[in-house]
């Protein structure tokens, strides 16, 4: 397909579209619900990016033998190791309203940074 042809084709596609689009505008003018509705759909959201800064903890433990106990030990050995590392970083909410107390753990893998300059 040479240029000219390309070109007539969009102009085509760009019609319609602009044919489909009067069509909403008309559909959706009656109603200020659709309208709202339909604003949320095209509006660019207000997003912001940042930079995140990750620390890596590593733990590296020899298992005293090749037997599945004893790797899953070795395992297990290592995570307590590295609890003790970000155990600072991790957020407990407690709920009280039920019979028994709910407690809830989380963490934040990566905080944001700021460049200075």
């Amino acid at each position: 397909m040479n240029a000219r042809q390309m070109k007539k084709q969009l102009k085509k596609q760009i019609n319609k579209l602009q044919s489909d689009n009067d069509l909403m505008h008309q559909i959706i003018s009656d109603s200020p619900s659709m309208q709202e509705l339909y604003d949320k759909w095209t509006r660019p959201l207000n997003v912001v990016h940042s930079r995140l800064q990750f620390e890596k903890f590593k733990v590296k433990r020899i298992s005293a033998s090749p037997a599945m106990r004893e790797i899953d030990y070795t395992k297990r050995s290592a995570a307590r190791e590295l609890l003790e590392g970000i155990k600072d970083s991790i957020t407990y909410e407690v709920d009280t309203e039920q019979r028994f107390p709910t407690v809830t753990a989380s963490i934040i893998i990566g905080y944001s940074w700021q460049e200075e300059g």
